[in-house]
């Protein structure tokens, strides 16, 4: 397969065609990792992770009762359903609980571009879960791309620049998170996208490694891709809500928000990452 060669659905899927019954799970009362009473769940589950769209949203988990930290351990007991969890970097030996993926700092909150995630070795974790445990009262959705739907119409629109795109790029600088990898990358007819334009020129800037013009037009060419609102599921999660996706092939991001004045309510969602 030519890196040019289009991927084939459901991989490469647009928010115009995609299915809800695809990615939404709706919990029943009382559900939990424990339950086998459903297997049904973990089997939807998986299927929309390895089979489908490459992300799930698992609606209406029971949070009342559990304290952010307990929360934090819910949503890495239902990524371990999926995938071996890794510990958070910053987190003590033996404590696998991750630290909040977002928790303000104040009233206003800056839209986040559509990524991948980096964590620390051995590299770009396979999997990311961000459970809301609490929503902000205005904005703060998160937006998801399929990355073989953005390669696709790479191919079609600035198809000279994909070549770059598969060769390596320095992403962060931080001691473990730093990484060299390509954009895209393909295993027999699997694609893989990480993409952080941010980390990427934070890389090359701190290694002395200036990106040349020829890759800064791909880079360029990939963000006027991703310019277009169309190629985005726009998901507003409520509280209870799990996001699931696999981070090698769905691109995430987050729309700005407005966040609440007492501290106790502001917005928060943890986050989990596992292979």
């Amino acid at each position: 397969m030519h890196m040019e060669d289009n991927v084939q659905r459901p991989a490469a899927w647009h928010p115009a065609t995609l299915r809800q019954a695809d990615w939404l799970i709706r919990l029943p009362t009382g559900w939990s990792p424990a339950d086998t009473s459903g297997p049904s769940i973990v089997g939807r589950l998986l299927t929309a992770l390895r089979d489908g769209p490459g992300f799930a949203v698992l609606r209406g988990l029971h949070l009342d009762g559990l304290d952010d930290r307990a929360c934090a351990g819910l949503g890495q007991e239902i990524i371990a359903l999926a995938g071996t969890p890794r510990p958070h970097e910053s987190a003590a030996p033996g404590d696998h609980l991750l630290a909040r993926a977002d928790h303000t700092q104040g009233p206003e909150e800056a839209a986040l571009a559509p990524h991948t995630d980096r964590a620390g070795p051995p590299g770009p974790p396979h999997l990311l879960a961000l459970l809301c445990v609490r929503p902000a009262p205005v904005g703060g959705d998160s937006l998801l791309a399929s990355g073989a739907t953005v390669h696709d119409r790479l191919a079609t629109v600035h198809p000279g620049q994909l070549p770059a795109l598969y060769g390596d790029f320095r992403f962060g600088t931080e001691p473990g998170l730093a990484r060299t990898g390509p954009v895209f990358a393909r295993t027999g007819d699997r694609l893989t996208v990480h993409y952080n334009r941010h980390q990427i020129e934070r890389g090359h800037h701190a290694a002395g490694d200036p990106l040349s013009a020829a890759r800064t037009r791909a880079l360029d060419a990939f963000d006027d891709v991703l310019a277009d609102p169309d190629l985005f599921l726009r998901v507003p999660l409520r509280r209870g809500d799990l996001l699931l996706l696999d981070n090698t092939a769905v691109l995430h991001g987050r729309t700005a928000f407005t966040d609440h004045p007492d501290p106790r309510r502001r917005r928060c969602l943890t986050r989990s990452w596992a292979d």
